[in-house]
């Protein structure tokens, strides 16, 4: 009897304690919501089966249309039965078209009002003012994540959009994808552009940056893809729900935007339950990558797993069924946290939103706070449950993957940013490790597009490789040369491989881009800019003549100019002796008065070669005559020696030489030298369909020439220039002649460049490839590639020549020592016959003294050397001072010219004067 009763009393509490376990939530559905419900029923029977200590009974309410009023008789009804928390609706309801009075204190209902205005969430304000926690899974497009902070029992499991935007700005701008520029395409009615803000302040619209497309559900996509097409756009962002991606895509197929250059990035996260999968080819060779909510990977406690036991599929595969899932594993987490610490108890059964439940508070806080550990009993369906203190899920692991495979490539998170995956998949879990040995696809995104190329023969561009002894080459390695070089640093940049070979899908050579070849072939952009120019035989340097300076004046100018400078200074003699302005009395003392006049032979050859040179002189005329005289002789000086100086700076500064060709029109109007260029190359297109006069005269006169103008190539063309030693002048591109000059001392450029041109590569027309190897030729340059490339092998060569024009400007132009050499022999001539006549007029004085002081030559020499030798005395003693004044009525007497008249009364004695003057002066 007592086991019995023992019995009923154990039995008894056990079914009160169950009956304390089972708690009612509430859960808001729209009637198609099929998967939702799936998700929420099997998150359900996960906890109700796996938990010993809780028990959920469900109240669900299904809504048939998005009515406010309905959804908010609904929200009211699972309150009045007591339920715990309410899940949904899911963003398909727009929540507060209108809204319904609610029977609540007038402060609740203005704080109400301001909620429903400013979030447009009628449920999430009822479980606001009751303390029932509200749990949502997914994001409108009305909400914003800021005003979550209004609601504090609301909690929302779905990934924030503002995080979503920092993670696809992080991938995109990461140097694994580096996106420069692309488009944004997205379906209007179910794409957020708030999970695109960062990459809208990060680009600029349409100026190589961003470009935005978008379509609508049921459209021709045909459309869609074609103006993509015509962009040309080879980087595309993908908004597209996982219903009608597959259709999509498969559309782009057909319009070649799914070769090895095209990049889709596929923003939405099921993109994995899309079937794109099927697509799967080796024509599709794009670069395809998707994101989604990494998958929770519970701890492996049964050790190693059975590679050969079949793993069943995941039935909840969707974003938002996920996120519902993970929302009721969180809340019965939170709840079972609250139970246990003895202060739960169930909410009152009244009307909706007259009382508020104290417990939902603590169990919100516990929610808010939850972290991840090991050992937990109901798995959530994604990694990384934590969320922040407004109840928002702000971080969470995003896998970057390639769709048409399943093959991951990076990690993303808040905090660790874009991780490699390969590098964490050496400490990974068992649920990896299955993953591994699971067989994979092959990508054939990862192979490296390999291209054909053909071209041709041809200095510096394309040349055989020399081979040292005992070396051979084989396949690429045979060749070398420019465009050699620049496909290299183009695959390189491009990522791809290539192969020379005559049948081919690129064509690389010194191809000028013409609208004739356009035609048939499209081109990239330009890798070099080119123009047309003459190449030509260095012409001998002119003899260089000695007196070269004398050059700018004929030999008749030179004799009439010695001519007029002797007779203007014989007239001046005249005019000055005739002129009595010209005759000037002198006091020499107080006993001697001369008249002088100054005009003769050397002083007026002075001034008038001082003139000529620009120099001043100290003796001037007085006499109006003489100084009109004068003015004429400098205005002709002045002519003359600016004439002079103009001339002579015109023979210096010449930049060509006398007689040779300057240009293409010198070149077309003279006979004697013939000239060519490449046939049937774009040259002798220029020329035979040019209008302008010259050209149209240079290509009759090379149709009419004999021996023919026109070279097989350009090498036949050079050889040609050098053998006829200037009889022969050969049209080509300036880089060429560049090439050609530098290595060959007797060749040189000749006249302005013209005809501009440009080199490209050439494929075929509409290859989906060619914008992007335009875009590697962009960036080549953008590095300075380009340039340190055509330095090397136009520029850098062993052969020492001075440049073309400096050549030019040194034959025809400069006055080296050579020209200006008669220049110092005139100056040291004149030097010397200076010397000469001072070392004669110093003898002659020195014998002069000697017979007036009646002593021997050697002797007065010797007396002048001595004094010349002195050269710290100032003055010189004069000599037969005592003769002359015996002679004079005055003490004293300096001789100059005449003695005055006046001063000495007889005849006899001024005649004696003059002479005894005479002979002393």
């Amino acid at each position: 009897m007592h086991f019995l009763w023992k019995f009923l009393i154990s039995s008894l509490f056990l079914t009160i304690t169950k009956e304390l376990q089972t708690v009612k939530i509430g859960a808001l559905f729209f009637k198609d919501e099929y998967s939702l419900m799936e998700a929420f029923d099997s998150a359900i029977t996960d906890i109700n089966a796996l938990d010993t200590e809780l028990r959920f009974r469900v109240v669900k309410h299904f809504l048939a249309e998005d009515d406010s009023v309905i959804l908010q008789n609904l929200a009211c009804d699972l309150l009045e039965q007591g339920v715990l928390a309410i899940f949904g609706p899911s963003s398909k309801s727009s929540s507060a078209n209108c809204i319904k009075f609610i029977p609540i204190s007038r402060h609740q209902f203005v704080r109400v009002i301001i909620k429903v205005i400013s979030y447009l969430d009628i449920v999430a304000v009822l479980c606001n003012q009751t303390g029932i926690p509200h749990l949502q899974f997914d994001w409108s497009s009305k909400a914003k994540e800021g005003d979550m902070r209004y609601y504090q029992f609301s909690i929302n499991v779905a990934p924030t959009e503002s995080t979503l935007s920092q993670a696809l700005w992080e991938i995109l701008r990461s140097t694994e994808y580096d996106w420069k520029s692309f488009t944004i395409v997205y379906e209007v009615e179910s794409s957020s552009l708030s999970r695109f803000q960062h990459l809208l302040s990060w680009k600029p619209f349409h100026k190589n940056g961003l470009k935005m497309v978008k379509f609508r559900r049921g459209d021709d996509y045909r459309i869609l893809w074609k103006v993509l097409s015509n962009m040309k756009e080879k980087f595309i962002l993908l908004d597209c729900p996982p219903d009608i991606l597959k259709e999509v895509v498969n559309i782009s197929i057909y319009y070649n935007m799914t070769g090895g250059f095209n990049n889709l990035f596929l923003a939405n996260l099921d993109t994995h339950a899309s079937g794109l999968a099927s697509l799967y080819s080796k024509k599709f060779t794009a670069k395809v990558t998707a994101i989604r909510l990494r998958r929770f990977i519970p701890p492996d406690q049964q050790g190693e797993f059975d590679i050969f036991h079949q793993e069943p599929e995941e039935s909840i595969v969707l974003t938002k069924s996920q996120s519902l899932y993970d929302a009721v594993i969180l809340y019965s987490k939170g709840l079972r946290t609250v139970m246990k610490s003895g202060s739960f108890r169930l909410p009152p059964k009244t009307k909706c939103g007259l009382q508020s439940w104290s417990v939902g508070e603590e169990i919100v806080k516990h929610i808010k706070q939850f972290k991840i550990q090991g050992g937990n009993i109901s798995a959530f369906k994604t990694q990384k449950m934590f969320l922040s203190s407004t109840g928002l899920r702000d971080d969470f692991n995003l896998e970057i993957y390639n769709p048409l495979v399943e093959r991951i490539v990076y990690i993303w998170n808040k905090g660790h940013g874009l991780v490699d995956y390969e590098k964490l998949q050496e400490n990974s879990t068992q649920e990896e490790k299955r993953q591994k040995l699971s067989p994979r696809k092959e990508d054939f995104s990862l192979k490296r597009v390999r291209y054909t190329i053909a071209t041709r023969m041809g200095e510096p561009y394309f040349m055989w490789r020399p081979e040292p002894e005992g070396v051979h080459y084989e396949g690429n390695e045979r060749f070398e040369g420019y465009v050699v070089d620049l496909i290299y640093k183009l695959a390189e940049e491009c990522k791809f491989d290539f192969i020379f070979e005559p049948n081919a899908q690129l064509g690389i050579c010194d191809l000028t881009i013409t609208q004739a070849r356009r035609s048939v072939v499209d081109f990239t952009v330009p890798f070099m800019q080119l123009g047309v120019s003459i190449l030509y035989h260095k012409p001998k340097p002119p003899e260089k003549r000695l007196f070269a300076f004398l050059k700018p004046f004929s030999l008749d100018v030179w004799l009439c100019l010695l001519v007029a400078l002797l007779l203007m200074a014989l007239l001046l003699i005249l005019m000055a002796r005739l002129n009595p302005s010209e005759w000037q009395e002198q006091q020499i003392d107080d006993c001697l008065v001369i008249i002088e006049n100054k005009w003769f032979l050397r002083n007026s050859l002075w001034l008038y070669i001082g003139s000529i040179l620009g120099m001043s002189c100290d003796l001037l005329p007085k006499a109006s005559s003489l100084r009109l005289c004068t003015a004429f002789w400098w205005l002709f000086a002045l002519l003359m020696s600016r004439t002079y100086t103009a001339k002579l700076a015109s023979f210096i500064t010449a930049s060509k030489l006398e007689g040779s060709i300057k240009n293409l029109h010198d070149l077309v109007e003279q006979n004697k030298v013939q000239f060519g260029m490449v046939k049937g190359g774009s040259t002798s297109l220029f020329f035979s369909e040019s209008n302008e006069s010259d050209y149209r005269v240079a290509w009759n006169k090379m149709l009419a020439m004999k021996p023919e103008a026109f070279t097989a190539n350009n090498r036949e063309g050079v050889d040609r220039v050098r053998r006829s030693k200037g009889r022969y002048a050969f049209l080509m591109e300036t880089p060429n002649i560049q090439y050609y000059a530098q290595r060959n001392c007797e060749l040189m450029q000749i006249g302005p460049t013209f005809s501009e041109k440009h080199y490209g590569i050439a494929v075929p027309l509409n290859a989906p490839f060619r914008s992007n190897l335009s875009v590697g030729i962009l960036k080549l340059s953008e590095k300075g590639i380009l340039y340190n490339l055509k330095n090397k092998w136009f520029n850098n060569n062993e052969t020492k020549c001075i440049p073309t024009d400096l050549v030019n400007f040194e034959q025809s132009t400069q006055f080296n020592i050579n020209s200006v050499g008669g220049l110092f022999i005139v100056l040291l001539a004149g030097l010397l016959v200076a010397i000469v006549l001072g070392i004669v007029e110093f003898l002659w004085n020195t014998q002069k003294i000697a017979i007036k002081e009646k002593k021997s030559p050697g002797w007065a020499l010797r007396e002048e050397l001595q004094f010349f030798i002195r050269f710290w005395r100032k003055s010189k003693p004069f000599r037969n001072l005592k003769e002359i004044n015996e002679i004079s009525d005055c003490p004293k007497t300096t001789t100059k010219l005449e003695l005055s008249s006046k001063r000495h009364k007889t005849k006899a004695q001024r005649r004696k004067v003059k002479t005894r003057l005479r002979e002393i002066s």
